[in-house]
């Protein structure tokens, strides 16, 4: 019994100096802060899109692979040897839908970019051609070394980028 006493102190102790950092609230009530806002539905609706759709994009991605350089998956591409990641659509991505936005993971840092530079090239070159945008590759490749955030800006197109020490990340995004 002594020892039961020591235990119990000590969870009632735990009990309380963790509580305020736990989750309050009850998980059955209803909650304004999940509903969208009328500026975020807005938003949501005039989500800007390139001018071509899902299905049109595939068929030009598809002859633009006549290397066989690429390898499709469930959201997108990825190169045969795993390096650059294309996604670009989600499981419920209707074909007819148009495209928004092209996700660009490479698994390489940037310290190491001139290794697989011309592969880059390539992927980018076929993945800009099958948009029908207009694009500047040595702009993009410039700001991949040298770690720019906004790596290119075109009439068309805008490609953000994240550079980390283990992987470099692009968001391409319609204007």
């Amino acid at each position: 019994m002594n020892k039961v006493i020591p235990y119990i102190f000590m969870s009632l102790l735990f009990l309380t100096s963790c509580s305020p950092y736990g989750l309050t609230g009850d998980p059955n009530s209803d909650s304004n802060d999940s509903e969208a806002t009328p500026e975020e539905i807005a938003e949501m609706e005039n989500m800007k899109t390139f001018s071509i759709t899902l299905e049109q994009f595939e068929k030009n991605m598809q002859t633009q692979n006549n290397d066989v350089l690429l390898n499709e998956t469930e959201m997108g591409y990825v190169t045969k040897d795993h390096l650059i990641q294309i996604d670009y659509k989600s499981d419920s991505a209707d074909k007819n839908e148009a495209l928004t936005y092209i996700y660009i993971l490479i698994d390489q840092p940037s310290a190491e970019f001139t290794n697989i530079e011309q592969e880059c090239i390539a992927t980018l070159e076929k993945l800009f051609t099958s948009l029908e945008v207009s694009y500047d590759v040595n702009e993009l490749v410039t700001s991949v070394k040298e770690n720019k955030i906004e790596a290119m800006n075109t009439e068309d197109v805008m490609v953000e980028l994240t550079n980390n020490s283990t992987n470099i990340q692009m968001t391409i995004s319609p204007k």
